[in-house]
């Protein structure tokens, strides 16, 4: 699924299925604090950008990828 990040220069980021299954099983897991997006990054392998735009849009995703 696209996401489009607007800043002066639209930012264009894919997220797949199995991005969004390594960010929720971090999530699930309750191993840390998602807003601590480095250890996020570090458990599921997805860069802090990802991250940060999978918790802007989590609720798209999340109905996007059931």
């Amino acid at each position: 699924m696209k996401i489009e990040r607007k800043k002066e220069i639209v930012e264009t980021f894919e997220i797949s299925k199995e991005d969004f299954k390594s960010y929720e099983d971090v999530r699930k897991s309750g191993i840390t604090n998602m807003f601590d997006v480095g250890c996020v990054s570090v458990l599921s392998g997805l860069s802090k950008d990802k991250i940060k735009l999978i918790m802007e849009n989590y609720d798209k995703l999340s109905k996007g990828f059931k």
